[in-house]
């Protein structure tokens, strides 16, 4: 008996189960054969192909299609290849029908090639009719309806079988199973905590519950035999590329390669240019890969936002990035000669799976750019999907919705959790009480049975979404390769993920949005429009000194990857704002590897140091004898293993797989051999393997770390020569690391004054102007889009002559012209500005309009009323723009602050953060605002959490270690002051503070 009719927990809140935990549950039950039957889709298709691989099991591929709105299903089982290619389309068409796919009509269609399994007679019926090969299927129990089916069968001469119609792995599942409907129906959990779903069970289960027709559950033997396919096999799927008629793309790709390199290194190319240039167009030509770079060269190469005058500002960064090929094609902007960076981290002759190029656009101009390439290859494109699974908050919210609970008791406890990623052995509500920031949280009845049943969530498949640029081009259309349906957006998205997509072939290039892009566009932009020449052609920006010590002293807020606090520390620690030195500090800074940053400054500051090991010899001399990037594991394991190019690639990718350990084992035992037979001794073989280990799920190669630092050193550049054009473009890109309200305090420590919006004058986005920042209307909270759009278009025709002109003309809703006022907007339309007053004049305009609908007129002059006080002003400006134009909030909470602990502590004031230099050892206090921080763990599994606060003179990083932060995590939010007690550290020139006291300047401890 085979089992036919199962589902995974990709049939989406209908199955609790991963494919690979039903391979491995069906060899233990003593099958030799399995399908997987999805509802409406292949998402779990090669995680069940490599299951079938693991546990010996012959794979049988295919699906349940169901019809909207009906209870009709059909389960469509592979038996070719030509069948494979109908299920995809059958699914494409099924998921694309917006409710109107009839199974009796449609499915027809794409029924070559296909065994269909269906219970509904009528429908058996017509398929009989039409030729398809069409089995009865009894289920899995017997029944009075099945009996009546199994007649129909014996009288048509169609195969009637029992089969495993199962939704679990195994009975203990019911409960999930149950949930799963719950969350799905918006249901009451009392409502439907009885349901049950059908596991799978022993073959002898369905022998004996079906001993009065034996014959039926025999029968699932024969068809199974008939579905003979067990997977695709595309080969490598290259895009397809429309151009230069005659040529080969071989001969296409050598041309605008040479011709690139004379417009990068000028007409007499060197000797070392065209020697790499043919080693790498022989091996992309030799691996059929010419026509990659040029479908990825013509998208780059397709005119801008401005009408196509200019190309679009990229980055193309990842492995490809080591490619002089691509260079030359402009596809990316590093120089890889001048950075000996390693062409075979990105390709080399043993490599099967296909290449991968990574391209940053500005992020308001990728959509633009995805939507030329999906309307170019209409048919033949679309983007790969994200599987996105339950995560912990999620788990918990959606479970408590089932409870009944209200939306703010839920967020009163997910909006604590910000530390626990797993849940260890299911016991969710020890582990949360264990989390300091809720030690004030009551977590019993009913969080107990809740925080119980969402365990059981965490992990389990929720919907799909879109990749954040992943797009799939294929030479025949694509849902002959793969099912296609719409995302929300409205744009083709394939229902395989990043990995699977990879698995069948299928080569994806990555199409990304880029913040920091924006900015060095927008900053140019506005640097050109008012009057300054900025020439870009050869401009090289790491070799200009006051970049290089701005970067050198961590003064790099807003400058795209190198503006995080560990960033900026690594830089101070550094001082050296050197590029290379950059390249390696953004891939050292990884989260795994944190105690090999600082013996990486260590050894950059003249640390002594031996090799790992002599036989590494100068492999790894440029990062200090650290493994820095990833291609540094595929070097080491060449050099001391006897990898080759290929497996030692397999190697460094499969230390980013989720299932890591897993596949881990093989390399690791070829790695110990490989070293042994080289006669390295086995405590230096221990020492390599835990630094490659330190390489877990998250680093860079050095490719991508280098046109990262590239586009790093544009901004610090710009931030260095041009900071309030800067600034106000970082601003305005809604970007970064940090808020708003950081980067309003970074540009006053600049020296810059932050001009208040203002409606004669302040544009959309925010603008240099001389040495200030004028706000933009897009900050101010409470103001629609539509009516910024109309108060621009009013102004170009004639300046405000005051304040009622200005309300007739716009038109603002009652909210809109309260935050204007707030923000400070209108000031400017008085003589005096009285924000009183101009909250009188908007209550006279609303009281006049709706008396007289025509025109305003002014008819009472505003009475003499006081200006709201500074403190109300102040707190009234902060609530629509989320920071203060001149002043900072401390200000006004320094003074309030009582100290009974200074005088014990030897000072008689609160420091701020510019004095801490000369404070080096001491306990101090100070005054600070929260930023952002960094919940991280110890080696003994505690939380602790690393802080940024700031004040007005300066921002201090801060360190809150597991006791301090189990004591204070309940107070701590971002966005509110504190008054911070702890000593002052220095490493390597870089101050920090290791806090012991924090309290609220809004009152509590």
């Amino acid at each position: 008996m085979i089992p036919l009719r199962v589902r995974s927990y990709y049939s989406l809140m209908r199955g609790t189960a991963p494919p690979g935990l039903l391979c491995h549950r069906a060899k233990r039950l003593g099958y030799t054969a399995m399908a997987l039957t999805d509802r409406d889709n292949l998402y779990g298709l090669w995680e069940f192909l490599r299951g079938c691989r693991q546990q010996g099991l012959r794979p049988i591929v295919g699906a349940e299609v169901s019809e909207a709105g009906s209870p009709r299903i059909v389960t469509c089982l592979v038996k070719n290849s030509a069948g494979y290619r109908n299920l995809c389309r059958l699914l494409s068409a099924r998921a694309n029908a917006r409710g109107s796919f009839q199974l009796s009509r449609d499915l027809p269609l794409f029924a070559d090639g296909l065994l269909l399994l269906c219970s509904d007679i009528v429908l058996l019926e017509r398929y009989c009719r039409l030729g398809a090969d069409v089995a009865a299927d009894l289920s899995s129990r017997p029944s009075a309806s099945g009996l009546r089916l199994r007649d129909f069968a014996l009288r048509h001469n169609l195969p009637a079988i029992a089969t495993p119609d199962s939704s679990l792995a195994t009975a203990a599942d019911q409960e999930l199973y149950a949930l799963l409907q719950a969350v799905r129906e918006g249901a009451c959990w009392s409502e439907c905590s009885s349901r049950a779903a059908a596991a799978l069970e022993a073959i002898g289960t369905y022998k004996e519950a079906f001993a009065v027709w034996p014959e039926a559950v025999d029968g699932s033997d024969g068809l199974a035999l008939r579905c003979g396919f067990s997977g695709p096999e595309f080969g490598v799927v290259m895009p397809p590329w429309r151009g230069d008629t005659g040529k080969s793309t071989a001969a296409s790709l050598r041309e605008k390669a040479y011709r690139g390199a004379r417009r990068r290194y000028g007409n007499d190319l060197g000797e070392d240019v065209i020697e790499r240039l043919e080693h790498e167009l022989k091996v992309i030509c030799q691996m059929g890969f010419a026509t990659y770079f040029l479908v990825v060269r013509d998208i780059v190469h397709r005119r801008g936002r401005d009408g196509g005058r200019k190309k679009r500002r990229i980055c193309g960064r990842g492995s490809g990035a080591a490619s002089l090929v691509a260079y030359c094609l402009e596809i990316t902007n590093v120089c890889p000669l001048k950075y000996n960076l390693y062409f075979e981290r990105f390709l080399n002759p043993g490599r099967s799976d296909p290449p991968d190029i990574d391209i940053d656009f500005s992020w308001d101009e990728r959509d633009e750019v995805l939507n030329e390439v999906l309307h170019d290859f209409a048919g033949h494109a679309a983007m790969v999907c994200n599987h996105v699974f339950f995560q912990l908050k999620m788990a918990i919210r959606e479970t408590a919705k089932t409870f009944g609970l209200p939306g703010h008791e839920i967020s009163r406890v997910t909006k604590k959790i910000s530390h626990l990623h797993r849940v260890k052995d299911q016991d969710l509500k020890h582990q949360l009480e264990s989390l300091p920031a809720l030690k004030d949280q009551d977590l019993d009845h009913p969080w107990s049975d809740i925080l119980r049943l969402a365990a059981k969530l965490v992990g389990v498949p929720r919907y799909i979404s879109v990749h954040p640029g992943g797009v799939v081009i294929t030479p025949e259309p694509i849902d002959s390769y793969v099912p296609v349906e719409m995302a929300a957006k409205g744009i083709p998205v394939i229902q395989w993920e990043k990995d699977a997509t990879e698995e069948a072939g299928l080569v994806k290039i990555d199409l990304l949005g880029n913040r920091s892009l924006g900015v060095v566009r927008d900053c140019i932009e506005d640097i050109c429009a008012r009057g300054a020449v900025f020439n870009e052609e050869g401009w090289r920006p790491e070799e200009d000194q006051r970049t290089r010590l701005t970067v050198a002293n961590g003064e790099t807020m807003g400058c795209f990857y190198i503006e995080s606090p560990a960033m900026r520390l690594l830089e101070k620690k550094a001082g050296t704002g050197d590029f290379a030195q950059l390249v390696i500090q953004s891939s050292i800074i990884r989260p795994a590897a944190n105690e090999f940053v600082r013996e990486y400054v260590r050894r950059l500051h003249g640390g002594r140091w031996t090799p790992l090991c002599p036989e590494i010899g100068d492999v790894l001399d440029e990062t200090f004898g650290l493994m820095v990037y990833q291609e540094d594991v595929s070097k080491v394991a060449v050099a001391l293993a006897g990898f080759s190019h290929a497996e030692a690639d397999g190697l460094r990718k499969i230390m980013s797989k989720k299932d890591r350990e897993h596949r881990l084992g093989h390399y690791k035992k070829k790695f110990f051999a490989g070293c042994s037979a080289n006669n390295i001794e086995a405590d230096e073989t221990r020492r390599m393997w835990a630094m490659m280990m330190s390489f877990d799920g998250y680093s860079f190669c050095k490719p991508h770390s280098a046109s990262y630092a590239r586009v790093s050193f544009q901004a610090a550049y710009l931030k260095a020569h041009f900071p309030a054009h800067f600034m106000a473009a970082v601003i305005s890109n809604q970007g970064g690391y940090y808020s708003t309200f950081a980067y309003v305090s970074e540009a006053k420590r600049l020296g810059l004054k932050i001009l208040p919006p203002d409606v004669r004058d302040s544009a959309i986005r925010w603008k240099g102007e001389g040495q200030g920042i004028r706000v933009g209307l897009q900050s101010i909270a409470g103001v629609s889009g539509p009516f910024v759009v109309r108060l621009v278009a009013a102004r170009k025709r004639g300046p405000f002559a005051g304040v009622e002109d200005f309300f007739r003309r716009t038109s603002p809703a009652d909210n809109e012209a309260r935050a204007l006022i707030h923000a400070g907007a209108l000031d400017g339309l008085q003589p005096q500005p009285n924000r009183t007053v101009l909250l009188w004049q908007w209550a006279a305009f609303q009281r006049d309009r709706s008396r007289v609908a025509l025109l305003f007129t002014e008819k009472t002059d505003p009475p003499s009323l006081p200006p709201p006080d500074l403190a109300t002003r102040l707190r009234r400006e902060y609530r629509v723009l989320g920071f203060l134009c001149s002043h900072h909030p401390l200000e006004i909470a320094r003074p309030l602050c009582r100290l009974p602990q200074v005088k014990k502590s030897g000072t008689n004031r609160l420091l701020r953060v510019v004095e801490l230099g000369g404070r080096v050892g001491q306990r101090v206090e100070l005054a600070l605002w929260l930023l952002t921080g960094k919940l991280v763990s110890t080696a003994t599994g505690e939380v602790m959490e690393f802080l940024t606060f700031e004040d007005e003179t300066g921002q201090v990083e801060t360190t809150f270690f597991p006791e301090v932060y189990r004591a204070h995590a309940h107070l701590l939010r971002t966005g509110a002051g504190y008054l911070v007690t702890g000593l002052v550290e220095e490493d390597f020139g870089a101050l920090t503070l290791t806090v012991s006291r924090v309290k609220s300047l809004m009152g509590g401890q």
